[in-house]
């Protein structure tokens, strides 16, 4: 009598399966799948937008160009007006007018010049040692940034 390793009465019989499976094409197929699904539910949840800046040419939004000349703004050490202008929608020059400070604080108007150009208005620092002549040209340059519009 020959023995088995099988039982007799067992309704399970033995399949032999493939030695070598073809997993790695699976495994890269349903990936793809997920990463694929994974961007189309984010295109879902979070449409995307359109925004269009209009910075130059027809139909441009920006304002025309522009130079103005502000009030004559007095203060303790002089008076100061300023001639702003503004191109492409920016501040691109700011001209001493009529404007006289004493004791050498006009030295201080270049500085200020560049500082307000850079910063496209006033909110920049004061200048040490000449505040008062600082607050007197933002002074000067809001009163012409309000009539540039």
């Amino acid at each position: 009598m020959q023995s088995s390793n099988r039982d007799a009465g067992s309704p399970y019989t033995e399949v032999a399966l493939p030695s070598k499976r073809k997993w790695k094409l699976g495994a890269t197929v349903l990936s793809l799948l997920s990463i694929a699904g994974g961007y189309g539910v984010n295109a879902y949840l979070n449409p995307p937008t359109t925004t269009s800046t209009v910075t130059s040419g027809t139909g441009s939004k920006l304002p025309p160009d522009k130079t103005v000349t502000s009030d004559a703004i007095p203060y303790q050490y002089g008076t100061i007006q300023l001639a702003v202008t503004r191109k492409a929608g920016k501040l691109s020059a700011i001209d001493i007018g009529q404007s006289g400070a004493t004791a050498g604080r006009e030295q201080a108007f270049p500085y200020l010049v560049k500082d307000a150009i850079k910063a496209q208005g006033t909110n920049f620092a004061n200048l040490g040692g000449a505040t008062f002549t600082s607050d007197a040209f933002k002074a000067a340059l809001d009163s012409a940034i309000t009539k540039l519009g």
